[in-house]
């Protein structure tokens, strides 16, 4: 379980350390609020992303060292409507479900939360756009606080995941080797 959730929160580390360029034009946008001993809020610019073979939507916002990731689980096809939000290990095992990860730099540690329970709502406008809205209970990865978490979403273009979307049954070997025993191609010419 540990593993699982340092596999969705550490990507989150990454990204707040690489610069970020002007968002393109039609990007969509997050804002979040959050209740905790330091209550807090966010409007970011907000991206979505389709895998197909996990038949996952990852929804993305960063600001600075705050960001905010959504996975939906729908199931065989993404459809609007309810999704509850389970934690992180759960809901890709019980579709239609929703995993909710927060983080942000507090003094000299980096908060990351996960959700536990709460709604999330979409809709899709009829040019394919997705928006929503998202109530969340969530609690630390590292000790005992609680927040919760209220966000929307809107103007969002789903885009296929071209990066890191394999079979949850494939490792790092099968991805470094074949059955010919010889060095896979590096595609360089």
């Amino acid at each position: 379980m540990k593993f699982t959730l340092l596999v969705f929160l550490v990507p989150w580390l990454v990204l707040a350390c690489e610069p970020r360029a002007e968002p393109a034009e039609g990007v969509g946008q997050m804002s979040a609020r959050w209740d905790a001993s330091r209550d807090g809020s966010m409007t970011a610019p907000a991206s979505a992303t389709w895998c197909e073979v996990r038949r996952l939507l990852e929804i993305r916002s960063i600001r600075g060292d705050t960001g905010i990731a959504l996975v939906l689980y729908p199931g065989r096809s993404l459809t609007t409507g309810s999704y509850r939000i389970l934690e992180p290990v759960k809901a890709e095992s019980l579709p239609p479900a929703a995993g909710v990860a927060v983080r942000w730099l507090a003094q000299n540690i980096v908060q990351g939360f996960r959700g536990d329970s709460g709604q999330l709502q979409l809709e899709r406008s009829n040019t394919g756009q997705l928006s929503g809205r998202v109530q969340a209970r969530a609690r630390s990865v590292v000790d005992t606080q609680r927040i919760m978490l209220t966000a929307t979403f809107r103007d969002l273009n789903p885009r296929p995941d071209s990066m890191g979307c394999t079979p949850m049954d494939t490792t790092d070997e099968d991805l470094a080797s074949d059955d010919t025993g010889e060095p896979g191609d590096t595609m360089v010419d």
